[in-house]
């Protein structure tokens, strides 16, 4: 599968739906809360943040979530990716179902965004690029989930995500196929649809991995890319990978898997 660099600019006011409304003033441009962005791709991860640090004891990197959640009015460089703080380790691996082919231990990858088109990708921390630091106190992503006959409702946002075992969880689908299933779907008397990127990236969970969501909630989810109903343009349509929790575009031709929602 074509994993390219993009995501699609998005709406700044949908973090409350995956955030509190404190960090949505938290990552506000105010004056006491600020963000200071490096003037050139010079910066392996560790001098990243070291970076941050020299700018005063209150200063910091961004975890991928903050960073991914941006306003479109950061004034980002064009062309530039920008440093998290975030690494993985095979470590913290819990295994669930699917493959991508990557076979045993996972080397050391860190977190990184490119605004530019709105993807996430994991690159060796020796690699030299940019970085976004903020002075505010990081306010971790609230995630308040329940599992019910319907599905998986996220209390906090409202939405309800399809029992995995409602449908063939190995299934793929081009992109038409995915949102047709979604949209034919009848269960519970709801209406079904694909998620947003915001959406689908909202419940990845790097604190697994292989899939990088919480299979107590989720189930095993594969590990491979799942459709959102966003478009980059009219070839090409925004997936969130679920083996280590990544954002691409994807040719819309192309297979990938499914993961339905409904908000009624």
């Amino acid at each position: 599968m074509k994993h390219t660099r993009g995501y699609e600019a998005v709406c700044w006011q949908n973090i409350v739906k995956k955030y509190s409304l404190i960090l949505l003033s938290v990552l506000s441009f105010t004056a006491s809360a600020q963000v200071h962005l490096s003037s050139s791709e010079n910066l392996t991860q560790e001098n990243a943040i070291q970076y941050c640090r020299d700018l005063g004891s209150s200063w910091r990197t961004l975890s991928i979530q903050e960073l991914f959640t941006l306003p479109k009015t950061t004034p980002f460089n064009v062309g530039f990716s920008y440093w998290s703080g975030m690494q993985i380790i095979s470590g913290n691996a819990i295994t669930g179902t699917g493959s991508e082919g990557d076979g045993g231990v996972i080397e050391v990858l860190g977190y990184s965004f490119f605004p530019k088109e709105r993807n996430i990708t994991l690159s060796p921390p020796t690699k030299k690029i940019a970085v976004v630091c903020t002075n505010i106190p990081e306010i971790k992503q609230s995630r308040n989930y329940r599992l019910t006959p319907q599905g998986t409702e996220d209390k906090g946002s409202g939405l309800l995500w399809h029992s995995l075992d409602a449908t063939d969880k190995r299934a793929k689908y081009s992109f038409e196929q995915a949102k047709e299933m979604c949209e034919n779907l009848t269960l519970n008397g709801r209406s079904w649809r694909l998620p947003s990127s915001d959406e689908l990236y909202g419940i990845v969970d790097t604190a697994f991995l292989r899939p990088s969501v919480d299979m107590k909630f989720f189930g095993p989810m594969m590990h491979r890319y799942y459709w959102t109903g966003d478009l980059l343009n009219s070839q090409e349509a925004y997936a969130v990978g679920f083996k280590l929790g990544s954002v691409a575009t994807v040719s819309k031709s192309e297979a990938a898997h499914v993961r339905c929602v409904s908000e009624e």
